[in-house]
């Protein structure tokens, strides 16, 4: 047994006390749903959960216990059970396998070095979730479960696993066929593909042409087709995180869309045709973050280059959001975006990020996040409507005196500057309410909220301006 301390102790007592509680309310309500666990003190499979044998669905998820407990197959109607993270589990019970309803097992990042082949004997089972890593083979009988449709292992490494994935693949493209089918019988406007590790979008989406939202995030897509062009009822189009290095033109018929999102991908532009979308609202492309392998296989943490002159007849752009690209500049015409709320770049490849005169034109910008520059540019003092400025992450030592020139700002976030004290103009910033200079060495006047009558706070606000989520 293993010997812990006083106040693990506790936490462990106190986890099972609310896990005790949790039960209590399940039997007297008699709740077919029970989800324990979560904060990772509890140590041991509550017995009383024995009892609750009308439940369908049973989660008991990132946890310190070290078994399952053989009666799980007691619980005959579960359809649902989730008992992943919980790490200290190095095998499942073989009890598991008399679970005939069981529709749906999560088992990732538990302790498990194999899957055990009784889990072939769930002849119901429909979703499993593993993590891969571990495991030197997938039991055969659990790739041929007779109504399994979907295997889930979270984006890990399978390539040990060439079974593994020929069956994911065989079972994603079914999936996807299906969700196709039945958004064309039932004309639903709106389909989600994502997560079904797609290479290509097949050609039976073509007939899908009044789809409003599409939604294929996370595949392994390295092109579109250009029959793409033919959606020209989409107002929502979500393709991050595939592998596109290049858009068709046919993407500027899209008339009607209003939100494309296209993070992390291997775009290095747009296609000219771009400047066609005259009712796109929100743009947003997030590059991979300091990803190493990246880096030793391309040379280049991110792809993305530039921006193509078309892009200011975007008149409809309300907000643009860029993250770690090898962006340097944005083009002249960027100033004609005059519809333009809220413009977000983050970067930490370039700090010498070139700005357009025809900046001065965006009027209309609200909020402003500048991010990992070398000072604020010169364009900012003529934005008189800003009311949310972010420039924090940024490598300068005094703020320029424009930005006491903008009386509408309300929030103005300094964190992780090397400022080192605040200028005397801050007083003119009469409408302030947010003040964010944590991360800095900074002595604060007392007197500041006198002076600054609507501030609320001024330190530890650091709530970077997402520009995404406005």
């Amino acid at each position: 047994m293993p010997k812990y301390s006083e106040e693990t102790l506790k936490n462990q007592k106190e986890a099972m006390d609310e896990a005790l509680l949790k039960i209590k309310k399940c039997r007297k309500a008699k709740f077919k749903k029970l989800e324990i666990g979560v904060n990772g003190n509890l140590n041991v499979f509550p017995e009383e959960i024995r009892e609750l044998t009308w439940l369908t669905s049973l989660s008991v998820h990132c946890t310190g216990i070290r078994k399952i407990p053989d009666w799980i197959d007691e619980l005959k109607d579960i359809k649902f059970l989730d008992l992943s993270t919980n790490r200290n589990v190095k095998k499942l019970p073989s009890s598991i396998s008399n679970l005939k309803k069981l529709k749906k097992l999560i088992i990732d990042n538990m302790g498990l070095n194999k899957l055990p082949e009784f889990l072939g004997n769930l002849n119901s089972l429909e979703f499993l979730e593993i993590c891969p890593l571990e495991f030197k083979e997938i039991p055969q009988c659990i790739l041929d479960l007779p109504k399994l449709k979907r295997i889930e292992t979270r984006g890990y490494d399978t390539e040990h696993l060439p079974s593994l994935i020929a069956k994911r693949l065989e079972l994603d493209r079914k999936e996807c066929l299906r969700r196709i089918e039945r958004c064309k019988i039932k004309k639903h406007k709106k389909l989600n593909l994502s997560f079904l590790y797609l290479v290509e979008l097949p050609e039976e989406l073509k007939a899908l042409y009044w789809l409003e939202v599409l939604k294929v995030a996370g595949n392994d897509l390295k092109k579109l087709p250009e029959w793409i062009g033919n959606f020209t009822e989409l107002k929502e189009l979500d393709l991050d995180c595939n592998e596109l290095s290049v858009l068709p033109d046919s993407i500027g018929k899209l008339t009607k869309l209003k939100s494309i999102t296209l993070d992390e991908n291997r775009l290095e532009t747009l296609p000219d045709t771009f400047g066609n979308l005259k009712s796109l609202e929100v743009f947003a492309l997030w590059e991979r973050h300091n990803n190493p392998k990246l880096e030793e296989l391309y040379g280049q943490a991110s792809w993305f280059t530039y921006l193509p002159e078309s892009f200011g007849k975007l008149s409809s752009l309300k907000i643009f959001s860029i993250a770690e690209t090898r962006l340097t500049k944005l083009p002249e015409s960027f100033g004609n975006l005059k519809a333009l709320k809220h413009l977000a770049i983050y970067t930490s490849i370039k700090p010498d990020f070139n700005f357009p005169k025809s900046m001065i034109n965006l009027q209309n910008l609200r909020g402003l996040c500048l991010s990992a520059f070398n000072k604020v540019p010169d364009f900012v003092g003529e934005l008189k409507n800003l009311t949310f400025l972010d420039i924090s992450h940024n490598k300068f030592y005094s703020l320029p005196d424009f930005i006491g020139n903008l009386k509408k700002l309300r929030v103005l976030n300094l964190h992780s500057t090397w400022i080192t004290k605040l200028p005397e103009w801050i007083e003119n910033l009469k409408n302030l309410e947010d003040l964010d200079i944590s991360s800095n060495d900074i002595a604060i006047d007392p007197e500041i909220q006198k002076k600054l009558p609507k501030l609320k706070d001024y330190y530890g606000l650091y709530n970077l301006y997402n520009a995404k989520s406005c």
